[in-house]
């Protein structure tokens, strides 16, 4: 017997109220919300066992609703819970082999690896490095914050620990880069912790010390014994990729379909990253023969080395490039966008301490306190190379690609909180390279150089596709995903070990986002142009693509299809 609607709206109202009350609890949207941290992540088995429980419960509410009978944003916010509840439904099952830190869908194998570890604990370090103690309420809470970082800490080797009582060891390449990690992250917490009395004016800086030296640090210490450990360095085993573990097949084939929301085999996948190498290949060749450049991609890279128009030394400079591309597209947004955030943007350099962990950098969304998104990128490896890529690393990571949308997604007045902080990978990194492909098509890399450079940004993520399912999934060892990197994607040896290891020891499918979802937005793309033909207009499609932000790519191309094309 079908609902009357007016029950059917309360029903999937009390789904969406329940899906929103789990959602809200996780660290990373809490901050999102408020712009501060309460309380920090829970990555322990007891956490993960609770959310399972809720994220079945909510599976088995929107099971019971007559969709049909909902109006359309409500169901499409609905459709958006039922993707974290499906997420959260598995944290049990997958909780040794793959953590949710952050509680937004990227699942970390190991805890002291460069996200799982380093960029969680950054992000806390983001938040603490504002806190302010002026009285006893402020003291208590930070004093309490402490404790909670003490025992995420813990939580990190409690984890470390169990993974290893079930045979789940860090591979040897990863285990000296994870000792590093530690290491420079107890240094970091140690800092960030100690300012906050310097720049209060309630005297709390010997119980936030005492806090620190009998809490924090032991826990850091504990971690790095663990990871130092003779005993553990031999059960280290050399292989990479999740498939090596039990259970590990079988999750990395989910993990694919959760970080591209398509129905894709690992085969299908790996393919398409080769197909799409041999074409942007060729397509170095042509720019390169029309340039007049006799040598091969790599030489053409090489000669850019000791052009100092595409070089920079000091963060101000680094800076300095990414502004230049910032200017050059500003006269041109109001064309191709309607929707647009109200947010600046700029860019700020990540703290050393991680900068050995990841490649470039990443986004950070505006917070309540800081009314800026910011890219965090990585000045010191961006200094030890040319620079002709940033024009393609900033419209990815700012504008019209990362800041563009997630600001625009968190600015929405008209969309429910569930919408407004729902992260699904595919999109974000989808959108974002296409973002940086649309860049190209409007003439924003100008210079032979830039367009070589958004070309080596194409091979490098396209490497992705072939290199995370060959460790993961296909047998390939280390080294033989590093030879394929260090043929085709242009990445210094360093920022070739860091990335490898990141897909392969640390985010396993989520490197596989960014082609993917870019390819499928462009079809979507022209698609609709060749339906729409003369009434096709850009700025509707991206218009209709933000208002869809937040959900898997087929349900975007369903809303955005609904509302461009005629009925």
């Amino acid at each position: 017997m079908s609902t009357a609607p007016e029950h059917a709206l309360a029903a999937a109202q009390g789904v969406l109220d329940d899906t929103w009350a789990t959602y809200s609890r996780s660290p990373f949207i809490a901050r999102d919300l408020s712009g501060t941290l309460s309380v920090l992540p829970d990555i322990g088995l007891e956490e993960a066992t609770r959310k399972a429980r809720e994220g079945q419960e909510i599976q088995r509410h929107i099971a019971g609703l007559d969709i049909d009978l909902l109006p359309s944003d409500v169901a499409v916010t609905v459709a958006a819970a039922r993707t974290l509840a499906d997420r959260w439904a598995r944290e049990e099952d997958w909780h040794w082999l793959a953590s949710d830190p952050l509680g937004v869908g990227f699942y970390g194998m190991f805890a002291p690896t460069a996200y799982s570890g380093g960029f969680v604990l950054n992000t806390i370090h983001e938040t603490l490095d504002q806190v302010v103690i002026d009285g006893p309420d402020d003291a208590d809470r930070h004093l309490s914050l402490i404790g909670d970082y003490a025992r995420l800490i813990r939580q990190l080797t409690e984890r470390t620990k169990g993974q290893a009582e079930r045979g789940i060891y860090l591979p040897a390449p990863q285990l000296g880069k994870s000792v590093q990690l530690v290491r420079g992250l107890k240094e970091v917490a140690g800092r960030t912790l100690r300012a906050a009395p310097e720049r209060s004016s309630h005297p709390v800086g010997e119980h936030v010390e005492r806090r620190i030296t009998t809490e924090v640090e032991p826990a850091f210490d504990e971690l790095l014994h663990l990871l130092d450990d003779p005993a553990y360095a031999e059960r280290a085993p050399e292989q990479v990729g999740i498939s090596q573990y039990p259970g590990g097949e079988e999750i990395y084939a989910e993990l694919v379909r959760v970080h591209t929301t398509l129905d894709l085999t690992v085969e299908q996948v790996h393919d398409r990253g080769h197909t799409r190498m041999a074409r942007i290949h060729e397509e170095m060749r042509d720019l390169m023969s029309s340039a007049g450049f006799a040598g091969s991609p790599q030489d053409y890279l090489a000669s850019l080395h000791d052009d100092p128009r595409w070089r920079a030394s000091t963060p101000d400079e680094i800076a300095a490039h990414f502004q230049r591309y910032i200017d050059r597209l500003a006269p041109e947004i109001d064309q191709h966008f309607g929707v647009q955030p109200d947010s600046p943007y700029g860019v700020a350099a990540l703290p050393e301490a991680v900068s050995g962990s990841m490649t470039f950098g990443y986004y950070s969304v505006p917070q309540v306190d800081r009314n800026v998104g910011l890219y965090m990128f990585n000045a010191v490896n961006l200094a030890q190379t040319a620079l002709p890529m940033i024009a393609a690393l900033n419209y990815h990571e700012l504008v019209p690609g990362h800041h563009f949308h997630m600001a625009s997604q968190r600015e929405a007045q008209d969309l429910h909180p569930l919408r407004k902080h729902s992260f699904i990978n595919a999109f974000n990194e989808g959108w974002a390279e296409y973002a940086a492909r649309f860049a190209g098509e409007i003439g924003m890399y100008r210079e032979p150089e830039e367009r070589f450079g958004r070309l080596v940004m194409e091979a490098f993520l396209t490497t992705r596709l072939v290199v995370d399912t060959g460790m993961n999934a296909l047998g390939w060892d280390l080294q033989r995903a590093r030879d394929y990197m260090n043929e085709h994607s242009f990445m210094s040896p360093v920022e070739v070990d860091s990335e490898t290891l990141r897909y392969s020891c640390d985010l396993p499918g989520q490197a596989l986002a960014y082609k993917l979802g870019d390819d499928f937005l462009f079809d979507l793309r022209e698609d609709l142009r060749a339906a729409l033909g003369e009434s096709f207009r850009v700025s509707d499609f991206h218009d209709a693509v933000f208002r869809s932000a937040g959900l898997p790519l087929p349900l975007v191309a369903e809303n955005v299809r609904a509302e461009l094309l005629p009925r």
